[in-house]
């Protein structure tokens, strides 16, 4: 019999030349070091983190921009050798009237001749936020927890950082209510990104921006889809400042649960925050399996069985593991990414999810029916072999199987239980299409023999407690 392959795709990203309007632009303000400057990246233009940060910004709403107030060697303490607020770019930051400020510093003040001010840390501190507070356009403030220093370079040392300089931020935050960032923690296994142990690369500082960019989302209770139940969540928290719904005004909210958070959760009725692909094969008939996302239609290839109350959720799609299959385009080179499904069924060495002429991104190991992916480095793919779980996914039970890939790890997840992990420096890139139900060539023996329901991919990498929530 011969096959058909036919591929569909979605442009994912947003023309960074749309233009903006002036009058309604809002601003984030990124006030730190050299560290928020970029020194070290060699187009710091584009990708320091306030750069990688707008771009994400303006993806979720092109009237946000972002500014780099980064000074080089700056100090927090205002007694240090070179004193944030005796720069220019403090009072340009101020000039700005931003409407968000992100504030990161700290590492320079760990410096031993700087440190010994530190007894001033926490009151100036808080005067550089009283600062930014008393502005007319009342910003949002986030202050960050530094990141580490890798190895004690330039006088900068991790020590105090951790042991003294992190508690302290702690402090300021209860002091002045202000929302913190733990860069801190988030990027404790990057190592290899800061290339003198204390600035990152341009990969470090996309890891930066993803762990800045925390925003609120309309799916309240985080089920993949803004429905009622979200409605009800804004309703019962009324009147509150509670941070877990307060999602309006858009992207940082402002405080207070009332009727802004009612018009942005409105704007979201019925969407799936995140997702850029969702087939939830819950057809009854015909060859088409919708994408209710972006209109990214499968074609369904060897007639396999719609299954209209036979799935996890709602109905699912029976492979009978001959020649049944679909389509779908993503480079897994190109950044962070997520994708889950539901199965149940299938034989050791077959494959739920591949990329046509590419990797196996999910499949069964050939040998007990072990979870694994074989998405692997771009250069010298054999140095780096498949990631091989521990769990068992041919059992005949339902299960959701997912990989994320955040930039740094691979992870593999069976039931939203991490099962395997590791580091990896990045992925194989390809655009041709993926399969649902069978192997990269379409090999003998790699057609999925089961059900398949569910199928969710995110342009982002999911943490652990929305890929949990995405089990309910």
């Amino acid at each position: 019999m011969m096959k058909k392959t036919i591929l569909f795709a979605i442009v994912l990203t947003l023309s960074l030349s749309q233009i903006i309007n002036v009058a309604n632009a809002k601003l984030v303000a990124c006030v730190g070091d050299s560290i928020t400057y970029g020194s070290g990246i060699s187009d710091r233009q584009n990708d320091s983190y306030p750069a990688q940060l707008g771009r994400m910004l303006q993806d979720f709403d092109n009237q946000w921009q972002t500014q780099n107030f980064g000074v080089s060697g700056a100090t927090l303490l205002s007694s240090g050798d070179l004193p944030y607020v005796r720069q220019s770019a403090y009072n340009q930051a101020l000039a700005a009237i931003p409407d968000a400020v992100i504030i990161m510093l700290g590492t320079n003040d760990s410096k031993s001749w700087n440190w010994v001010y530190k007894d001033d840390f926490v009151s100036d501190y808080i005067l550089l936020i009283d600062a930014f507070a008393e502005l007319p356009s009342k910003p949002k403030i986030w202050i960050c927890k530094p990141v580490p220093a890798f190895s004690d370079n330039f006088g900068i040392t991790n020590a105090v950082i951790k042991d003294e300089i992190i508690p302290m931020i702690d402090q300021i935050a209860e002091l002045r209510d202000v929302e913190v960032i733990d860069l801190y923690t988030a990027m404790l296994n990057t190592s290899s990104m800061f290339p003198d142990g204390i600035h990152p690369n341009a990969d470090g500082a996309k890891l930066m921006a993803n762990a800045i960019f925390p925003l609120s989302t309309p799916d309240l209770n985080e089920d993949g889809i803004v429905d009622a139940a979200d409605m009800c969540i804004i309703i019962d928290h009324w009147g509150e400042n509670y941070p877990l719904c307060d999602v309006g005004p858009a992207p940082f909210g402002d405080d207070i649960i009332d009727v802004q958070d009612l018009v942005v959760l409105s704007e979201y009725l019925f969407t799936y925050p995140g997702a850029v692909a969702y087939w939830k094969l819950d057809e009854t008939e015909g060859d088409i399996a919708h994408d209710s996302v972006a209109d990214c239609n499968g074609i369904l290839i060897g007639e396999p069985a719609w299954q209209p109350a036979g799935g996890m959720a709602a109905g699912s799609l029976q492979f009978d593991g001959i020649d049944d299959s679909t389509g779908y385009v993503l480079n897994p080179g190109d950044g962070a990414f997520s994708v889950f499904a539901w199965i149940k069924g299938g034989a050791p060495g077959q494959v739920v999810l591949s990329q046509i002429d590419g990797a196996n991104w999910l499949s069964a190991d050939p040998s007990e029916g072990r979870l694994m992916t074989e998405l692997i480095p771009p250069i010298i793919r054999s140095a780096s072999p498949p990631l091989v779980s521990e769990t068992v996914i041919t059992d005949g039970d339902w299960h959701r199987i997912g990989f994320v890939w955040d930039g740094l790890h691979r992870t593999l997840y069976v039931d939203s239980i991490v099962v395997a992990e590791d580091l990896q420096k990045g992925l194989a890139g390809s655009n041709n299409g993926l399969y649902i139900g069978c192997g990269n060539s379409e090999e003998l023996g790699s057609f999925f023999s089961g059900l398949i329901d569910d199928v969710r991919i995110y342009d982002k990498a999911l943490i652990a407690e929305k890929i949990a929530a995405l089990m309910q």
